[in-house]
């Protein structure tokens, strides 16, 4: 045992030196490969070669992930660009329709002798979008109830309700609304409610049966009522139908005012509107 275990060192020992000469061997500048080396290389090569297409592969995996998470954080980047310039579109689309609002109240302010406090909507009826709607001035900026609304197209409605600082508007083409009106062709007065059958039209009745209407007639306020300045638009006359009740006639009114997509109103201030 002890006998191999000798040869054991002597081999070890050799091998140390083999190795030791082949390193300097190696080392040392020649023209040719020994025959060991050009063995050892032509057993190694596919290896070699092996280990290098593997390696290659694992450093385009890994350049590959860095190219997702790159990109995942440029698009993450972009996706809030795209956000903020929604966002500032939708900005600078409300100050134009704020800044047209302005300059159309100035023009029809200057054009009527009416007291007007300009409004803006700032909520409606969630159960019937057409029924009304609140604005951001109350009793607070002088406004009462039963007062008149309108825009520069024409008639919106009625002061319902009063807060410090909101009222609630009835709007004309509400069922439950009743305005004192004359076709402008000829003065002759009716009266314009909400239509119940037509929601957002209003139905029109005349006062007089020897009141004649057609479709394309213009329908004014009258200001019999004191609720509305005279002659404010109301609507065009679209259809005219046999009325029940031994009346002559009704009418279909459809409103200048878009009742729809109401922004900013005004609200008359005079306590007694002639």
């Amino acid at each position: 045992m002890q006998q191999l275990w000798r040869w054991r060192k002597v081999l070890i020992v050799i091998g140390i030196l083999v190795l030791v000469g082949l390193i300097y061997n190696t080392s040392q500048p020649r023209e040719r490969l020994s025959l060991i080396e050009s063995g050892l290389r032509d057993v190694l090569s596919p290896l070699q070669f092996a280990l290098t297409r593997v390696t290659q592969g694992v450093v385009g995996v890994v350049e590959a992930l860095k190219d997702v998470r790159t990109l995942r954080q440029r698009n993450a980047y972009l996706e809030g660009k795209v956000v903020e310039l929604q966002t500032l579109v939708y900005q600078l689309s409300e100050l134009k329709r704020e800044n047209e609002f302005l300059r159309e109240a100035l023009e029809f302010k200057t054009s009527t002798t009416y007291d007007l406090l300009a409004a803006e909507v700032i909520g409606r009826n969630p159960v019937d979008w057409l029924s009304t709607v609140t604005i951001n001035k109350g009793r607070s900026h002088g406004v009462e109830k039963g007062m008149a609304v309108i825009t520069g197209t024409g008639v919106v409605g009625i002061v319902e309700d009063v807060t410090q600082f909101t009222s609630t508007i009835l709007l004309a083409i509400d069922p439950r609304s009743a305005i004192g009106g004359m076709v402008s062709e000829s003065g002759d007065p009716v009266l314009v409610e909400g239509d119940a059958d037509n929601p957002g039209f209003f139905v029109l009745t005349p006062l007089d049966r020897d009141t004649v209407v057609e479709p394309g007639d213009v329908v004014l306020t009258s200001g019999l009522s004191r609720l509305f300045p005279k002659r404010i638009p109301i609507g065009e006359v679209v259809a005219v139908q046999p009325a029940n009740y031994n009346l002559s006639f009704e009418a279909v009114v459809r409103p200048f005012v878009d009742f729809a997509h109401l922004s900013y109103v005004f609200v008359v201030l005079q306590d007694e509107i002639l």
